[in-house]
């Protein structure tokens, strides 16, 4: 991937259904030649759902609706999330350009390993685990192979998919917080020994750094990996027109609701 001219955008925070047809949009219209970083947050609590998990069979919505967490589905696989006190990746290439999905995935997460690193945090990826099919609950309940822990806790999750030629994969980096209220949302309790298993960079720190320093980190690290320059930029035309469709696709009640 280090060929393609890489842009990162460090975009004004969205909600769910915005943030998932940009992420979308970028992927439908990526050129040949490019690869885009996109960091973001979103501008209220949301939970988002892995594409095919059966969600409501697990989860209470009109719970969520109480609490102010907002729901959406994602058009990458993997479990539920909570996005509040984190920073969201996105990143973008050609399937040609970015090879075996397994191998992209390896190298996106060993860069943000070595940015949050560079924060302080003992990063390291994880060791081959398989991660738990959809009912199994949040995705922070778990780790699998290649993600990044730290002190053996896992610090990011992320789902990858391939739309159309390209690959998308996004995640979240767990700034502080907690992923408690995942639980909290499903309809039945946790089995016992599946108590969340995740950890902050505020644990990591003794400090919450604020989310534009880890954006910086991020994006240098995934740079350095690449062996690739980024040049900052501006989410491209075409993904923007592009954009307005696929927000009406994650805002409907079919998709976020399917089984």
């Amino acid at each position: 991937m280090a060929r393609l001219r890489w842009t990162v955008v460090f975009d004004p925070p969205r909600d769910g259904a915005a943030n998932m047809a940009v992420d979308h949009a970028l992927a439908d219209t990526v050129e040949p030649d490019e690869g885009w970083l996109r960091l973001y947050r979103w501008v209220r609590p949301t939970l988002s759902l892995g594409r095919h998990e059966p969600a409501a069979d697990i989860y209470d919505f009109a719970r969520a609706g109480r609490l102010g967490i907002d729901v959406v589905r994602r058009p990458t696989g993997g479990r539920g999330v909570l996005h509040d006190a984190e920073l969201t990746y996105a990143v973008v290439a050609p399937v040609a350009a970015a090879g075996r999905l397994r191998a992209a995935y390896a190298v996106v997460h060993a860069g943000l390993a070595a940015g949050l690193r560079a924060l302080g945090a003992d990063a390291r990826l994880a060791a081959g685990v398989a991660p738990g099919p959809p009912r199994a609950g949040a995705c922070f309940d778990a780790t699998a192979g290649g993600e990044v822990v730290a002190g053996g806790r896992k610090l990011t999750g992320s789902a990858q998919a391939r739309i159309g030629r390209a690959l998308l994969q996004h995640g979240s980096v767990l700034i502080d917080g907690s992923q408690d209220v995942v639980g909290e949302l499903c309809r039945r309790p946790a089995a016992a020994g599946t108590a969340a298993a995740s950890t902050t960079l505020r644990e990591q720190l003794g400090r919450a750094p604020s989310w534009e320093e880890v954006a910086t980190a991020v994006a240098e690290g995934l740079a350095a990996e690449l062996g690739a320059g980024m040049a900052e930029g501006e989410l491209p035309q075409p993904a923007m027109r592009r954009m307005g469709s696929l927000e009406r696709h994650y805002r409907s009640r079919e998709w976020t609701l399917r089984r």
